[in-house]
């Protein structure tokens, strides 16, 4: 589990005051899959939510008012330490794809054991898109007879499939921003103006609040002096750079081109040809599936693209 748990989330409002007023009746269920874009809180929002669940009886406990955990907390302590005895994690490990049926099968002993103090007991998956087919399954047969007191938090990046039995076992609660709460919730994060950083609002379309931190911090490491346009940093970086496969920037750069196609289509409508963008993600999507170097793509976009 990765212990950096945000200790104050914004825009989850809404979110918030469903599951409470659930727990006022004592409904919220048992097993619940929160999906949306990868960098919207989601996994901030599911950690808010078991620390209000565990601590409701416990000093310095859930602030519900201004939706903030207090560090002073013993459960936050003990679930980001991962050592509370009525929560267990599951996510990928480091340098491994997918999340294997061994690490659904260690979570039997968590499963079978009884509840701490009569407490609820959580189980949160994180990245349950990379759940290959035996851990989905084993996962399953879990999910069709929970125990008593057990509650499964599923966290989904809705940009991939989960399998529909998966799904069809559990509630779903889809999670989006607009573009303008985008620019809030980072204007509130990171203390600063979004147009302090970024030349376009439309990056706000197609980067979520996390990617947009990350996209700043790309540009600091690339120590790129401008404000941030999908154009103005490609361009800057294929100038400036020796281009390199970078497991770590790949998906920021990809999603920087598609969104200077989109520009360019934008801004050229009636005349676009869309074959070079089609073309490009079709030879993108090849690298992937097949585990193939995408530098050469890189060097393609610069030359046909950026160059033209």
């Amino acid at each position: 589990m990765k212990n950096n748990i945000e200790t104050k989330i914004y825009g989850y409002s809404d979110f918030f005051k469903l599951f409470l007023n659930l727990d006022l009746n004592n409904n919220v269920p048992n097993k619940f899959i929160i999906s949306g874009r990868k960098g919207i809180g989601k996994l901030t929002f599911a950690h808010h939510l078991i620390n209000y669940l565990l601590s409701k009886n416990e000093d310095s406990k859930y602030d519900k008012n201004n939706y903030e955990i207090n560090i002073k907390n013993r459960s936050f302590k003990l679930v980001r330490n991962n050592t509370h005895p009525n929560f267990y994690s599951i996510d990928t490990d480091e340098g491994k794809k997918n999340i294997g049926i061994d690490q659904i099968r260690k979570s039997f002993d968590f499963i079978n054991r009884s509840s701490f103090n009569n407490k609820c007991r959580i189980i949160l998956i994180n990245n349950t898109e990379y759940l290959n087919n035996n851990s989905s399954n084993a996962l399953l047969k879990i999910l069709e007879e929970p125990n008593e007191k057990l509650i499964f938090i599923l966290i989904h990046n809705s940009s991939f499939k989960i399998l529909d039995t998966i799904k069809s076992r559990c509630l779903l609660f889809k999670k989006n921003f607009s573009e303008k709460e985008s620019i809030s919730i980072f204007d509130k994060l990171s203390n600063y103006n979004f147009n302090n950083f970024f030349d376009d609002n439309l990056l706000s379309k197609f980067f979520s609040v996390g990617e947009l931190f990350l996209l700043k911090e790309f540009s600091d490491e690339i120590k790129f002096q401008e404000k941030i346009s999908a154009e103005s940093i490609l361009r800057y970086y294929f100038s400036n750079l020796k281009v390199k496969y970078d497991k770590k920037n790949t998906n920021l750069l990809l999603k920087l081109i598609q969104m200077y196609f989109y520009k360019k289509n934008l801004e050229n409508f009636d005349e676009y040809d869309f074959s070079a963008y089609n073309s490009f993600f079709k030879k993108v999507s090849d690298a992937k599936k097949f585990n193939l170097d995408i530098e050469n793509l890189y060097f393609e976009f610069q030359s046909k693209c950026l160059n033209e």
